[in-house]
């Protein structure tokens, strides 16, 4: 039994899956950095969907008032 326990210390640690991409250079602080990126850059698109809508609202209000003084003779 002895021997079993010595050939496998001597085997190499098994590497998780893991191990290859941080091989790669991707630390966890950059994957951080770039999810932050990526949720700065929805936030982004996000808002200048809402601005574009309320933008449109306002050009239907502005047409609505005009047509409303111009016919109703306010």
């Amino acid at each position: 039994m002895e021997e079993k326990n010595e050939t496998t210390n001597e085997r190499p640690l098994r590497r998780s899956k893991n191990a290859n991409v941080e091989a790669q250079g991707h630390s966890r602080t950059e994957a951080k950095k770039r999810q932050k990126a990526e949720t700065e850059a929805q936030k982004t698109k996000r808002l200048a969907k809402r601005l574009n809508i309320t933008i449109g609202i306002l050009c239907v209000l502005l047409v609505l008032v005009f047509l409303f003084m111009r016919f109703v003779n306010f």
